[in-house]
């Protein structure tokens, strides 16, 4: 399994607010495409929703990002995420983006695993816990 995934995921210049710069709003869509990116790497596409994974019905919870600098053209955003927490039911991704060698934004995405029918929460399964990273101690 992989533990990290980067994707490259292109900004273009109708992304860019009236000072030029990225807008804030954008960088929640470039990490959910990289994560969609990264699912379907793993053999867990999602584009038929008869064919999605039961880990791939969720909610999010959160999404905070702290911006560290400009991206002020269009780009390729470096996007890289890996899964930091996997309870019960709930998750927590994070995430950091990059222009070049300059990391612009990081923040993290909280989800909540759900039934498709219901709405409420149901635990993970091995597969998506598998996912998580281990931190060095």
């Amino acid at each position: 399994m992989t533990a990290h995934f980067t994707w490259e995921s292109p900004v273009h210049f109708d992304e860019l607010d009236v000072n030029g710069h990225l807008h804030n709003s954008r960088y929640a869509v470039h990490v959910e495409r990289a994560l969609t990116a990264w699912f379907e790497a793993l053999g867990r596409g999602w584009r038929h929703v008869e064919e999605r994974h039961e880990d791939i019905v969720y909610a999010v919870r959160e999404f905070s990002a702290e911006f560290l600098a400009p991206v002020t053209a269009p780009t390729v955003l470096r996007v890289e995420l890996w899964l930091e927490h996997v309870g019960r039911t709930s998750a927590v991704h994070r995430w950091h983006c990059a222009d070049g060698e300059t990391t612009v934004a990081r923040g993290r995405r909280a989800i909540v695993k759900i039934d498709p029918v219901s709405g409420t929460a149901r635990p993970w399964t091995s597969w998506f816990r598998s996912l998580v990273v281990v931190s060095e101690v």
